[in-house]
């Protein structure tokens, strides 16, 4: 369900650049967590799913965060 909301959330227009980067995004949480060695996520800073506002799966409306954090911020900006 979150990978299909996700998808539907990124707009076609993205050019490949902006998709590397927002690969690059989640190889970064990923290396973090290995290095550090608790988790860390990928947050969408505007949710795609929020109750106010909606964002997209944009790079700029990505953040690499410890996933304690991202958990406490939950669906909210």
């Amino acid at each position: 369900m979150r990978q299909l909301g996700k998808k539907n959330r990124t707009p076609s227009w993205l050019s490949d650049d902006e998709v590397w980067m927002m690969d690059e995004a989640y190889t970064l949480a990923a290396e973090r967590t290995k290095l550090f060695g608790f988790p860390w996520d990928v947050d969408h800073v505007i949710p795609l799913h929020g109750e106010q506002v909606s964002g997209l799966h944009v790079p700029w409306n990505l953040q690499v965060i410890p996933g304690v954090e991202n958990s406490r911020k939950g669906n909210r900006l």
